[in-house]
């Protein structure tokens, strides 16, 4: 049987009864970690065990480390005191509160100090004090000593005081097997080896004639892991490359924004529940915007009070501009929407984001506080709800979802409306990763635009649920989201 050399000085160095790694590697000069991977490969040869073993001490904290210098504060007080005693009064004047208030307790239960009332004050008559338990402990351990031996009421007083606090460490404990001490007892022959040559040893030739080192391939190494983007990193730069690939143009705009681009200029009544506290985040400051777009601002009023030249009569209430210059964490990229359609009004266009949006929602395995949102949009003539679910097929096939469902829904700024569904790989159910429609006129008309927009938000997550089989969305963002978690995620998405 074969050993390299560390395996040989370890299996030396290891008595009858077993030593801590620690030990080991005291009496051999190897580092800890060299000792321990030799013990396991001694192990793996049947000629030792290796075990976890949980070693705990007494360690000063930062008080008791002062204590162990300057003593306890019923020491410090006592040994100040004239024999005949001393008022509490002029004591104040010579030491702080703090160690005053501490020792007087201490000096009672200890029986060092009489206390005596006098004129109005308190007086302080020193008794003997010979050395304490808790001080004879504190001594030890403040200089390193062995403490098998010390008192355990005195540590539950230290304990109770915050002087000490108990230090665990997890130790290897290695000992020979039968086989082992066998071995050892034939005697074990140490040379040296050479792990690796250098240029030095080449050129003088002093690596003739000398044992080298063996490496087992086959033996188990210590798993690297190489750094690699977040999952949800992964996802965005996936979905935005197939975007790009599909003709679209990325847009950008603030997280935080008027309600006027969240909700109003997308027709959503003023006094529709999604604009409640109760469901978005407003801001207390700044608490609004400075100004909106005044050519804008007059149509979206009119469309909202009386439905404008679109034919709709409109929500028929008085539409406040107070309330839709009001800040918020947007609730949607549609925001972005809102600004770019104001840019880009003449078709085609196509444009897209992928970014973070805020709702206040009740956290469940399918809603969170904050997630991605993937928002897009196409100006052009004659588009069709053919064109928006075509849209969605492309996309999501591209990404590996061949299983759509579409089912009809409601939105106050889009008709008809569409929501999307995909099967979840695991339970079969169907969830909903998105949202979709046709822009009404009563949106589109304060921009002027006569053609067609089709346009949809899609949530992120929700499509790595079905890419990946997970089944509550909280797996991929907060404390459930760990370093192991996220080194499990293979790299699906590089294209």
């Amino acid at each position: 049987m074969e050993l390299s050399t560390n395996e040989k000085l370890v299996l030396k160095a290891i008595g009858e009864s077993g030593m801590m790694a620690r030990d080991v590697s005291k009496a051999t000069g190897l580092k800890v970690e060299a000792v321990t991977h030799a013990a396991y490969l001694l192990a793996e040869k049947g000629l030792a065990s290796v075990k976890d073993e949980v070693r705990s001490e007494y360690v000063l904290t930062e008080e008791g480390r002062r204590y162990a210098e300057q003593g306890l504060p019923e020491r410090v007080i006592h040994d100040a005191l004239p024999h005949s005693g001393e008022p509490l009064s002029r004591l104040k004047e010579r030491f702080t509160q703090s160690t005053i208030g501490i020792a007087m307790g201490w000096l009672r239960q200890k029986g060092w100090a009489r206390f005596e009332r006098r004129d109005g004050d308190t007086l302080i008559v020193p008794l003997p004090a010979p050395m304490s338990p808790d001080e004879e402990a504190l001594s030890i351990i403040g200089k390193g000593g062995p403490q098998e031996g010390l008192q355990e009421k005195a540590m539950k007083d230290l304990l109770r005081r915050n002087i000490v606090e108990i230090k665990e460490e997890r130790e290897k404990f290695i000992a020979l097997t039968p086989e082992g001490l066998e071995l050892k007892k034939k005697g074990v022959a140490v040379e040296e080896e050479v792990g690796q040559l250098t240029p030095e040893m080449l050129a003088s030739g002093s690596w003739q004639g000398k044992p080298f080192k063996r490496y087992d391939v086959s033996a188990p190494v210590i798993m690297e892991y190489g750094g690699k983007k977040h999952v949800l990193r992964m996802a965005m730069d996936s979905v935005k490359r197939t975007l790009i690939e599909m003709g679209f143009k990325e847009m950008e705009g603030p997280m935080v924004d008027a309600e006027f681009y969240v909700n109003d200029i997308l027709f959503m009544p003023q006094d529709h529940p999604a604009r409640t506290q109760w469901d978005q985040f407003n801001l207390k400051r700044p608490k609004y915007i400075k100004q909106l777009p005044r050519d804008l601002v007059n149509k979206v009023k009119e469309v909202h009070e009386n439905g404008g030249d679109t034919g709709s009569l409109g929500w028929n209430y008085r539409w406040d501009e107070n309330i839709a210059k009001r800040l918020v964490l947007r609730g949607h990229t549609t925001s972005l929407t809102a600004r770019y359609l104001a840019i880009y009004r003449k078709p085609p266009q196509k444009f897209f984001s992928v970014a973070p949006v805020f709702r206040n929602d009740a956290i469940d395995m399918t809603h969170l506080l904050e997630f991605y949102q993937i928002e897009g949009w196409v100006m052009d003539e004659q588009l069709s709800m053919r064109d928006l679910m075509g849209t969605f097929k492309e996309f999501y096939s591209r990404l590996g979802i061949e299983e759509l469902r579409f089912k009809p829904t409601y939105n106050p700024y889009t008709e008809p409306s569409l929501e999307i569904y995909g099967k979840h790989p695991r339970s079969g159910r169907m969830i909903e990763v998105g949202n979709s429609g046709m822009f009404r006129k009563e949106m589109l008309a304060p921009y002027g635009i006569e053609c067609d927009v089709i346009a949809w938000g899609l949530a992120l997550e929700r499509l790595l649920m079905i890419l990946y089989g997970y089944e509550d969305i909280r797996d991929l963002h907060g404390p459930l989201c760990d370093i192991n978690f996220l080194r499990s995620v293979p790299v699906i998405w590089q294209r």
